[in-house]
């Protein structure tokens, strides 16, 4: 099972395989049912030892992270709301940080007109 899983796993642009997080996880309960050391289950399925310690330390972490949130996970109507709403706090966001633009550079301009005005004060605009 595991040599097909591995054997019909796509390849990356550089011809290494590629295995999704379902396939590694499946590995890796695969290795710890086994009551094989790693090296030695990897030898037999030509597999990297580092890489299963790693996808196991994943796992666990994930398992982990899971059971500190209880599950909690945001819906993906809560996730499409908020990235929404963030999209609209960055146009907000533009359309306010282009008006300070605008308002500073007519500011400016003011400021050059009164002090043309002020060295000249015979001369009323």
């Amino acid at each position: 099972m595991i040599e097909d899983l591995i054997k019909n796993a796509r390849l990356s642009s550089g011809g290494r395989k590629l295995l999704t997080s379902q396939q590694k996880a499946f590995i890796v309960e695969d290795w710890e049912s086994s009551g094989l050391s790693c090296p030695e289950y990897c030898r037999r399925h030509g597999l990297i030892t580092s890489q299963v310690y790693s996808w196991r330390s994943h796992a666990k972490s994930g398992a982990i992270m899971s059971i500190k949130n209880q599950g909690d996970l945001h819906s993906k109507a809560e996730l499409e709301m908020l990235r929404k709403e963030n999209e609209e706090l960055k146009k907000a966001l533009g359309e306010s940080t282009l008006d300070i633009k605008i308002l500073k550079k007519k500011l400016e301009m003011d400021q050059l007109r009164n002090k043309r005005l002020n060295r000249y004060p015979g001369n009323s605009e």
